[in-house]
């Protein structure tokens, strides 16, 4: 299962910081600016950044499977495959740009893509069918990836998910055939766990 591919490279990553601390050091170098962005605690904000980053990387797969699971029982897994599938080539086979970084850093970059991919779908269906897809809101979390991520360079992987997006979302006869497949009610979704 792919997933599992994807868990394996986290605690990967993971192993790779615990050696390096790489990611430590970069946040501890940029902690005066990140404190001008980000309400941080007082006392260890760089061990609150690190479980944070990791946390929100460990959370990929399980929204991945969160949406399979929720897309087949309500029967639109067809339409959701593709974005579902995308996310997971982010982490498998990150694009270009981003194959250069190792360790939770450049796990970081293919999350955000991950997670912001699926923000765009659970907001189109917000939108079309009037409930969310998942039952929980990445929406902050993202923002604060964004942040550590750099604003330009968080922008350029925004633009891409947008694109990305944009190319399979806007066409109106996928939301027909997923109300169709919903019988025009989606049921609320509970949580799962990982």
């Amino acid at each position: 299962m792919v997933t599992s591919q994807i868990r394996d490279t986290i605690e990967q990553a993971v192993l790779h910081e615990q050696r390096s601390g790489a990611l430590r050091e970069e946040f501890a170098r940029h902690l005066p600016q990140l404190h001008e962005r980000l309400v941080l605690p007082e006392e260890a904000p760089v061990d609150a950044l690190l479980d944070f980053v990791t946390r929100y990387i460990r959370s990929v797969p399980a929204c991945l499977r969160l949406v399979t699971a929720v897309s087949k029982r309500q029967g639109f897994f067809e339409y959701a495959a593709p974005f579902l599938h995308l996310a997971e080539d982010y982490f498998l086979h990150p694009p270009e740009t981003l194959a250069q970084e190792q360790g939770l850093r450049a796990l970081l970059d293919e999350a955000f893509l991950a997670h912001r991919l699926l923000e765009e779908v659970n907001d189109h269906h917000i939108r079309h069918l009037q409930r969310p897809l998942l039952p929980l809101d990445m929406t902050e979390a993202n923002i604060i990836v964004h942040y550590l991520l750099g604003d330009a360079f968080a922008s350029r992987l925004e633009a891409l998910v947008e694109f990305t997006a944009g190319q399979l979302l806007d066409r109106e006869h996928l939301w027909e055939g997923v109300r169709a497949a919903s019988g025009g009610d989606v049921a609320g979704i509970g949580t799962t766990q990982d």
